[in-house]
């Protein structure tokens, strides 16, 4: 049998959650009325992050001015850096390579996106849920079910519709 991966305890809601979240958002710049929406995951195009940058340019325009989204992973930006300046949204993302303060990032935002095209697990979907994070997935995520069974966000099940993605972002 395969061994069974633990979720580290260094990724559930901290006692001192109110403290870490102010200071990763301090940290960034992030403004006490800013909303942080996160993806983590290597492997851009397979995690959806078209998906995910189509729904933010989506939001109503007083909403994205106040959206930050952060793309936590180790791929290669560049064309989603262009689709952002295409949908005219570049200025509201930031990408960081992996990062080995995943938990930070976690505790300070506001929602985690992860609309991904194919994910047999998605760990970090879990990591998520246990760190208080509201996120929303698609269906082809192994580890979506969970998300609903703890109450902890979205799913949008297949067929893919960015309709509905861009629907459960705004109302989240």
């Amino acid at each position: 049998t395969a061994p069974v991966r633990r979720l580290s305890p260094d990724r559930r809601r901290r006692n001192d959650h109110a403290e870490v979240r102010a200071e990763m958002r301090a940290t960034f710049g992030i403004a006490a009325d800013e909303l942080l929406v996160l993806l983590i995951g290597s492997g851009f195009i397979t995690k959806g992050l078209d998906r995910a940058l189509k729904a933010l340019a989506a939001l109503p325009p007083p909403l994205v001015q106040r959206v930050k989204f952060f793309v936590v992973g180790e791929d290669n930006p560049g064309r989603f850096l262009n689709l952002a300046e295409e949908l005219g949204i570049s200025r509201r993302v930031v990408f960081f390579p992996g990062r080995d303060d995943v938990p930070r990032f976690l505790q300070g935002a506001d929602l985690m996106l992860h609309p991904a095209y194919q994910e047999s697990g998605g760990i970090v979907l879990l990591e998520a849920v246990i760190a208080g994070l509201p996120v929303i997935a698609t269906d082809v995520c192994g580890f979506a079910p969970y998300i609903l069974e703890a109450d902890a966000g979205a799913v949008v099940p297949s067929p893919f519709r960015q309709e509905k993605l861009n629907e459960l972002l705004a109302d989240a």
